[in-house]
């Protein structure tokens, strides 16, 4: 048993979720911070061991949840919008 198995079970996404944004336009969107958030700020010198690379991934998934979250929170508040609307910035 592996201790990673179903960590990051709630980031899948949906079946049908990707084929109503497949045909979207999509200009200046910005980049994608949801990999290197931490990585990028942080010394190749505290990374150079894998438990602590492991840690690393861990705490830039919370920060990077937390960030979604205000979106999240902003389309809570508009009850035009509809609740899965995913390109708020």
């Amino acid at each position: 048993m592996s201790l990673y198995k179903d960590l990051y079970k709630y980031k899948l996404t949906k079946k049908y979720s990707l084929t109503k944004s497949m045909n979207d336009l999509r200009r200046n969107e910005g980049r994608d911070y949801s990999n290197d958030l931490l990585k990028n700020s942080l010394s190749k010198h505290i990374q150079r061991k894998d438990t602590m690379r492991d840690f690393i991934s861990f705490i830039q998934d919370v920060f990077v949840e937390n960030v979604k979250s205000v979106t999240k929170l902003k389309l809570f508040k508009a009850f035009a919008m509809p609740k899965d609307y995913h390109k708020v910035k």
